[in-house]
């Protein structure tokens, strides 16, 4: 079993226990009596639950590495803010009680979330012309995604980039970053 199945099966395991605590125990009961345990297991779920969306997230999520994470993960904040799905997932969890109704949810925020970085993800698209063939024609190329632009789909083919000449679509943005140094001395007590 890997992590995501462990994180998975737990997760369902705590809303099973939240369900039948919910259809068994008064609330009155809940929220006073067994007030303590209830809310401990509120937060084991809040925290599983955290854990299982952010791993499926992060699984195959396709990040430029010459732009800096700060941007892209503002990006990504803002996917998921904008997304709308994050009440929709926590109503799903605590009305539906199934890790597999919130499965697509998590997926359509994923989608949104990849669909927000493209535009980093694009500068890495370029065309790449074979030296030792010129007479044939360039091939559009993302290096990132490692898909070749064939018949008016992108399909995944790594390309040998040696002895190519590799020619990017657009500016790219991080070729005249260079870092400056501070010239300040350091003040730390």
């Amino acid at each position: 079993m890997n992590q995501l199945q462990e994180i998975e099966s737990s997760l369902q395991k705590l809303l099973s226990t939240l369900k039948k605590n919910r259809e068994c125990v008064p609330r009155e009961l809940l929220w006073s009596r067994y007030r303590d345990d209830y809310f401990r297991l509120k937060m084991q779920i809040s925290q599983t639950a955290k854990t299982y969306i952010c791993t499926l997230l992060s699984q195959n999520l396709l990040k430029n590495p010459y732009i800096s994470d700060e941007i892209q993960i503002h990006v990504i904040n803002r996917a998921i803010q904008d997304s709308g799905l994050v009440p929709e997932m926590s109503r799903c969890i605590n009305q539906t009680y199934s890790v597999d109704k919130l499965y697509p949810l998590v997926m359509d925020l994923k989608e949104q979330i990849q669909t927000a970085l493209w535009p980093y993800i694009d500068f890495e698209t370029c065309l790449v012309y074979d030296l030792e063939h010129p007479e044939q024609e360039p091939i559009l190329y993302n290096r990132i995604t490692r898909q070749v632009f064939t018949d008016g789909n992108w399909i995944h083919r790594e390309l040998d980039l040696g002895w190519k000449f590799i020619q990017y679509l657009a500016p790219r943005p991080y070729e005249d970053t260079i870092p400056v140094q501070s010239t300040k001395p350091n003040t730390c007590p």
